[in-house]
């Protein structure tokens, strides 16, 4: 991925895998988290210390009414005993990106939150690695990966 951050997905983003993320992302359907967080458990690094779930941005939150990052990173954290530390602030409002190629998709504006060490980010779907890497990198060297539902690229 972008600016060498190593990055696995449980699931290529089709089929199956890419409906329970979207009825975690757009129905709020929190128990989705846990299937898909025992995928995505054996793929942590042996170096995690933390996981800081990539927030969603503010505005879609607050209409959707739940933050799949944070819960997948919750579900994880059970299941490993990591803890999970919201290192990142999401900006308040961004034009979404699903559905656009490539060439159309923006990093997220995120701000640092918290500093971390041995830090891997937890989210729904990698697609260009564009979000994660803006993440890792505000957070300045603490990231060790990343770890995702799904990928586009898997």
């Amino acid at each position: 991925m972008g600016a060498g951050l190593p990055v696995w997905s449980a699931y290529r983003h089709s089929g199956p895998a890419r409906r329970l993320v979207h009825d975690l992302k757009y129905r709020s359907v929190v128990a989705v988290a846990e299937v898909l967080a025992a995928a995505m458990a054996p793929l942590l690094p042996p170096a995690t210390v933390v996981l800081v779930p990539v927030p969603r941005v503010v505005v879609r939150r607050v209409m959707i009414g739940i933050d799949p990052g944070l819960e997948l990173a919750r579900a994880l954290g059970r299941r490993g005993g990591v803890p999970v530390v919201s290192a990142l602030r999401p900006p308040l409002w961004r034009p979404g990106q699903a559905g656009k190629g490539r060439g159309g998709r923006r990093p997220t504006a995120f701000a640092r939150h918290r500093r971390v060490e041995g830090a891997v980010l937890i989210d729904d779907v990698v697609t260009t690695g564009a979000t994660l890497t803006a993440a890792a990198e505000v957070l300045a060297g603490g990231v060790v990966g990343a770890v995702t539902a799904t990928g586009v690229c898997v």
